[in-house]
């Protein structure tokens, strides 16, 4: 029996090409710790590429130790570097891999958006409102699909959004909902900030 018929699609050695793996927005230092905690310099890491993603990856020798071929035990063993900086225009954006995409405010508007988008498919999309008169923005909402959850997605998602205005002031709505709590608890934003005094005028 063929491995496409007993586990999904054939995919490489640690299942790049089918699984999904979690992202974190990349570091120009190299990570000093892994998603599980462990130091890499006591045992190691390794550096790859996900064909998938089209991103550097890195491997905790630990985990890939203790993970013993559990396909759900990898997915804190090896993870995607996305640089947050680099956000496509829509009408420039890959086809493949996983890639941010910076959404324009419409006309008469101040909200934008940035999409996450894996293989042309949005995954997670987070809007922001800012004041360049005042310097203040706002983080409106962050929403990750079901399926992409739990694997850095709206981290990824709000880091990108960060740097879209470097040194405003920014905020954050309270979060409603079990799933909106629970990220925002693991979120560092500010609940409540200096707020544009422009809108609405």
């Amino acid at each position: 029996m063929s491995r496409a018929t007993v586990g999904g699609p054939a995919s490489g050695a640690r299942g790049e090409y089918g699984d999904l793996l979690p992202v974190r927005a990349a570091a120009e230092a190299p990570p000093v710790v892994c998603l599980r905690g462990h130091y890499l310099a006591l045992f190691g890491m390794i550096k790859s590429h996900s064909p998938r993603y089209r991103l550097h990856t890195t491997l905790c020798e630990t985990c890939r130790r203790q993970e013993a071929g559990d396909a759900a035990e990898r997915r804190l063993a090896e993870w995607a570097h996305l640089d947050v900086q680099v956000q496509h225009p829509p009408g420039a954006v890959p086809p493949d891999g996983l890639v941010l995409v910076a959404v324009p405010p419409s006309a008469g508007s101040a909200t934008g958006k940035i999409e996450l988008r894996l293989d042309g498919l949005t995954t997670g999309t987070a809007s922001l409102t800012s004041c360049a008169a005042c310097r203040t923005a706002t983080l409106d909402y962050v929403h990750v699909d079901a399926g992409y959850r739990r694997l850095g997605y709206g981290r990824t998602l709000v880091s990108a959004t960060l740097v879209r205005a470097p040194g405003y002031a920014w905020s954050a709505p309270a979060p409603d909902g079990p799933v909106a709590r629970a990220f925002r608890a693991r979120v560092a934003l500010p609940r409540t900030g200096p707020l544009c005094v422009h809108r609405g005028k």
